[in-house]
């Protein structure tokens, strides 16, 4: 049922404690990047998200990063608008226990348009 599970997210990795995860998603049509920096400052696990919009339209792409140590769980969104054909690039920080093993990106969604916050 958990296998079920991942292979229905449109795009789901599995927890990882790896420093770089990428992937090809061809049906959101984005090359995915991230890369897991060194932690600087205490609490903060802080992550370089590249994502090449391959489409000729603006988008935005909204996922997020999940943080496990086995006891607690955190998540951090993440909203990157992406040019049209052209990569974006964005460093994320999330607020991390200090035994923050393993890590996980899901994207939620890919919109049509540049979302303004």
């Amino acid at each position: 049922l958990c296998v079920a599970f991942f292979l229905c997210l449109p795009l789901a990795a599995q927890p990882r404690n790896t420093s770089v995860f990428e992937k090809i998603d061809k049906e959101h049509g984005l090359e995915i990047r991230v890369e897991k920096q060194k932690n600087e400052v205490p609490g903060i696990q802080e992550f370089k998200v590249r994502v090449r919009n391959t489409k000729p339209t603006e988008r935005t792409l909204h996922a997020k990063i999940t943080l496990q140590d086995g006891n607690t769980q955190k998540e951090c969104t993440i909203y990157l608008p992406m040019p049209p054909s052209a990569p974006a690039v964005d460093t994320v920080r999330c607020q991390a226990g200090d035994r923050a093993v393993y890590w996980q990106l899901e994207v939620i969604k890919v919109y049509d348009m540049i979302l303004v916050e």
